[in-house]
């Protein structure tokens, strides 16, 4: 399998190891396994002309970006001495007693150096929403942090890369109208809270009904998006249908962007407790996927997916068949 243009098929697919957020070194002890990444590219570069980003590209959001979808004081906080303790919050690093959870500070760097790689990995998703705008197809290895929310990071995710992305080039003037569509198996709640009435980004999610973060009752991650697919345990059979419904209330004409927030967390073998209320299968994932890449190819709307969530040794299954798939079939087009 080969495309014909190499430097296209590079622009396809972003991925530095640098980008891969090794949480482990910060001695926080959450499934998701920074190498993920990496395996989905080794297994493409076995089959397609594709090669890591060079150095040169590596940059970072700034103060002002951050703002693009965050409250000023947050943003602040971020730049000050408070920024380990929004790090906590965000990575749910204790409990509700205030003992320490899933994270063990004497094995780990200090957490702000992890801040200004989040900074760099939330800068990869802009990047690729520009590439996907010349090639109109994306795929970020990386990316996706959806449940931060305007004042406060949360779900593991400090920043909303995928919000600061959008009104970036909506401030460039790049992109007038955009979509999220959220894949998931939790609720995209910090993008829905952040551009609730905003009518320049439509959002559509489809998650697990009653898990994280809809169990919790925090009253944000209620906030609606403008299509929501609820999914109920023992509902997979199901699933592909109600995405197909969701995606079929949406105006394309009105769209010229799309992110896709591509998790892997749906599969069956996702080892993070609060996705065991949805479990689905590779052929299901694989065909989740190829229902939203056809659709908007159809649509010829540009598209930038992004990893999200998936943890364990399993997830990056998930990305690859897509990518082999998508990279084959354009590959062929070509010809």
């Amino acid at each position: 399998r080969r495309l014909t243009e190499e430097t296209s098929v590079m622009s396809l697919v972003i991925y530095h190891p640098n980008l891969a957020l090794n949480l482990i070194k910060y001695g926080i002890e959450i499934p998701l396994k920074d190498n993920r990444s990496e395996l989905v590219f080794n297994s493409l570069s076995d089959m397609f002309k594709i090669k890591p980003l060079d150095e040169a590209e590596l940059k970072s959001f700034s103060k002002e970006d951050l703002k693009l979808a965050h409250s000023c004081d947050f943003v602040e906080k971020l730049f000050s001495n408070e920024c380990e303790k929004e790090m906590i919050h965000a990575f749910e690093l204790k409990d509700e007693k205030g003992h320490w959870n899933r994270y063990n500070p004497g094995l780990g760097e200090n957490l702000n150096g992890l801040f200004f790689e989040i900074l760099e990995q939330g800068y990869g998703t802009y990047y690729s929403c520009l590439q996907a705008l010349k090639n109109q197809f994306c795929f970020y290895l990386g990316g996706g942090m959806h449940h931060a929310m305007k004042d406060e990071g949360r779900g593991f995710c400090l920043i909303n890369d995928i919000v600061i992305s959008i009104r970036k080039l909506q401030k460039e003037k790049r992109v007038q109208k955009a979509l999220v569509i959220d894949l998931d198996a939790h609720k995209g709640d910090g993008t829905a809270e952040i551009t609730f009435k905003d009518s320049s980004i439509l959002t559509l999610s489809v998650h697990m009904k009653n898990s994280w973060p809809m169990d919790t009752g925090y009253t944000k991650s209620l906030v609606p998006s403008d299509i929501d697919i609820e999914v109920a345990e023992g509902e997979e059979e199901n699933y592909l249908s109600k995405l197909q419904e969701g995606l079929s209330q949406v105006s394309y004409e009105e769209i010229d962007f799309v992110v896709v927030v591509d998790g892997a967390d749906p599969y069956e073998k996702d080892e993070l407790p609060s996705t065991s209320h949805l479990n689905l299968s590779l052929d299901q994932l694989l065909a989740r996927d190829m229902l939203v890449f056809n659709l908007l190819r159809q649509k010829k709307i540009p598209q930038c997916w992004l990893m999200a969530g998936g943890y364990g040794g399993e997830s990056h299954r998930v990305y690859t068949q897509f990518l082999v798939k998508a990279l084959d079939l354009m590959g062929k087009d070509s010809l």
